[in-house]
């Protein structure tokens, strides 16, 4: 499909007082772990929902009356699949429009095509074009991301390693740390998040399952097999709100339980 590099994507609403409770988040870990177990077996997820920060003038405001729920995981290293794609789009944004490196036109297709379809061809170029794991350092040092380092192979960029506390304060944190024009293009090309990615894989999971109310920008990540583990994410903005949604189940249990069991939780989040 061809793809527009321009943008016309509203700033964010304010995040919801109260939309997210300790009550739902529970309700979320309760349906992943009934899906699990009817499939008989048994998985990891590590659920977060955050405000968006805002900007007043100069200074960076969260909602003062909301903060992040999280379950007992939020904290728990996981690999972030395709989530890195997320590091180093913005990464690579915040050089360009710092002076550090040069876009061309195509450059910036490609970093759109790591998001709209999470391709993976394409995040291997960038990986390799613009510095690697030290772009996830970087990340992680302009958010203060503390969970969050470079895979320990620096070629294999989906074992990069993250918890569900990090990519919930990146993405809140996105509108104020990074140049605000950067972050509408990111929320902009995650909204374009086609049903399929590139190598096929149905995204239609998670906070994308058919049906799914809200304005979404959200970007999935999958992952098999390592460390005998299927790696299943989904996470972004769902009404000016912050979810993160990482999850991992063995192997074994083939890619339909994860998808049930993330669906199952992204519905009890909604209510």
């Amino acid at each position: 499909m061809a793809l527009s590099l321009s943008v016309a994507f509203a700033a964010p609403a304010q995040a919801r007082v109260g939309v997210a409770t300790s009550t739902a988040v529970s309700a979320a870990d309760a349906a992943f772990a009934a899906s699990v177990a009817a499939s008989g077996t048994s998985g990891a997820l590590a659920v977060v929902v955050a405000p968006l920060q805002t900007a007043d003038g100069a200074v960076a405001l969260a909602d003062r009356t909301s903060s992040p729920v999280a379950n007992a995981l939020a904290d728990e290293p996981f690999y972030t699949a395709s989530l890195s794609k997320l590091f180093v789009v913005e990464d690579v944004l915040h050089r360009a429009r710092t002076g550090a490196l040069t876009l061309t036109t195509a450059d910036r297709q490609l970093l759109m095509s790591m998001l709209v379809t999470s391709d993976d061809p394409a995040m291997s170029t960038a990986w390799d074009r613009w510095g690697g794991t030290q772009m996830v350092t970087d990340v992680a040092t302009r958010y203060g991301l503390t969970g969050t380092a470079g895979p320990a192979d620096p070629g294999q960029w989906g074992e990069t390693v993250t918890t569900a506390a990090d990519v919930a304060r990146f993405l809140s944190a996105l509108s104020v740390t990074a140049d605000p024009a950067d972050a509408t293009t990111m929320r902009f090309w995650l909204a374009l998040a086609t049903p399929a990615g590139a190598d096929g894989f149905d995204q239609s999971f998670g906070l994308m399952a058919p049906g799914a109310p809200g304005a979404i920008a959200a970007k999935q990540g999958w992952m098999c097999c390592v460390d005998g583990a299927r790696d299943l994410h989904s996470v972004g903005v769902v009404d000016g709100e912050v979810v993160v949604l990482l999850s991992r189940t063995p192997t074994g249990a083939g890619w339909d339980v994860g998808r049930a069991a993330v669906d199952a939780a992204a519905a009890a989040l909604r209510g």
